[in-house]
């Protein structure tokens, strides 16, 4: 047998079980469809300069600030300042967000083609900065091939959320250190952080992973912190983190619960988006979220099934799900903004 799998040519799974040695083979049957390089480096570019754009309205010299300019009688708003000059300090946001998205994904990408799978290239979705506070509504890939056991699915699942995490973290301690403190704040603010321009506050939630990091610079006394746009891409990078790890349906989380126990990924489904709908009244946002859940289960939270779901995690991966469970602790905002 041993002989025989080592002449396989595909992918072997095999431990030992209750009943001897499990063992998946699997191989495919028709080859990868070319990708189109060109349109995934036509999306980062387009995220590259949203995102910039975004994080240099972040700062005193937004370039998408508008200016009534008479035109036949009529006040028409345009961006008087933009310019590359201007665009040039969003670049402190934009680039490590990138980084942090981009790494995600490809943590997703790179463990999903180790174990054989048909997957995507990231997508990158740029946006407006006037529809996305941080000119991006993220980046995802596309599985095309079905997922074999749960030590695949994990795998997968936990690559992207603990890359991101530890990709987030750098950003974040430099971008403190370079974030400012703001004194006389208002009595009725209640939150530490956020960004002002133009004198105008965003309250922005943290949560115990931002704090703890916080609490390992000079500002971890500080009233009121002016984040610098590489903590905000770093804040955004915890942010995303959470997110994704949310223990429902077909998110990152929900693949890392489902891999643990089928049954836990019903209970904490249904917990999950109860919850999200409950904290819609802190955040309309997670009001979004959960219907977007929805929508992409075409209206349930059930994960689709594996093809072969007895296949056990071993020690290791168990390690790995329960981290990835720390860190949704960890990097989890009930209410991440305050309009």
């Amino acid at each position: 047998m041993r002989q025989w799998l080592s002449r396989w040519p595909g992918r072997v799974y095999a431990q030992s079980g209750p009943e001897g040695v499990e063992v998946t083979v699997s191989r495919r049957n028709r080859p990868r469809p070319a990708e189109r390089w060109w349109l995934h480096l036509l999306l980062v570019l387009g995220t590259l300069l949203t995102a910039t754009m975004a994080g240099a309205g972040m700062t005193d010299g937004d370039p998408l600030r508008l200016v009534d300019v008479s035109l036949g009688g009529l006040a028409i708003p345009v961006p008087t300042r933009f310019t590359v000059h201007s665009l040039g300090p969003g670049l402190w946001f934009s680039l490590p967000l990138m980084v942090i998205l981009g790494g995600h994904e490809l943590g997703h990408f790179a463990l999903a083609r180790r174990h054989g799978m048909d997957v995507s290239p990231p997508y990158f979705i740029p946006a407006p900065p006037m529809v996305s506070l941080i000119g991006t509504f993220g980046a995802f890939i596309r599985l095309r091939s079905p997922l074999l056991n749960r030590a695949v699915l994990l795998d997968m699942g936990a690559a992207g959320p603990l890359a991101g995490f530890a990709l987030s973290l750098p950003a974040i301690v430099v971008g403190l250190l370079m974030s400012e403190r703001v004194t006389g704040m208002p009595a009725e603010v209640t939150h530490r952080i956020g960004f002002v321009v133009d004198n105008e506050y965003l309250l922005m939630g943290e949560s115990l992973g931002f704090i703890l990091l916080r609490m390992l610079t000079p500002l971890r006394d500080a009233g009121f912190v002016d984040l610098h746009p590489m903590a905000m891409a770093g804040w955004m990078g915890l942010f995303f983190t959470a997110l994704n790890l949310i223990p429902v349906g077909q998110l990152d989380g929900g693949h890392i619960v489902y891999s643990l126990s089928r049954r836990a990924h019903r209970v904490t489904g249904m917990a999950a988006l109860a919850g999200l709908l409950g904290m819609g009244v802190l955040f309309p946002g997670w009001l979004f979220w959960g219907a977007l859940i929805l929508l992409v289960g075409r209206g349930r939270i059930a994960h689709p099934p594996v093809f072969d779901p007895d296949f056990r995690l071993n020690g290791p991966r168990r390690v790995i799900a329960w981290a990835c469970i720390v860190i949704f602790v960890l990097t989890f905002i009930p209410q991440p903004f305050q309009f």
